[in-house]
């Protein structure tokens, strides 16, 4: 299972960040992967179960579309 995290701000710890950071700790076969422009740490409780990306998500995911035929 893949947790995605885009673009979070600090302002919501609760409603979101700790929620998955304790999905990723508690399943077995979970990672989550942050996306954000302000940060690129990921939880270091999570180990290799996290990674994160600093990135202005926009220009990630226009990137990402290069190439579909769309």
């Amino acid at each position: 299972m893949l947790l995605l995290e885009l673009g979070v701000g600090e302002m919501t710890p609760g409603i979101i960040t700790l929620p998955f950071w304790s999905m990723a700790a508690k399943l077995p076969d979970a990672h989550l992967l942050s996306v954000n422009i302000s940060g690129d740490s990921a939880p270091l409780q999570l180990g290799s179960k996290a990674e994160a990306i600093q990135a202005d998500l926009g220009a990630l995911l226009s990137a990402a579309r290069v190439g579909d035929g769309a």
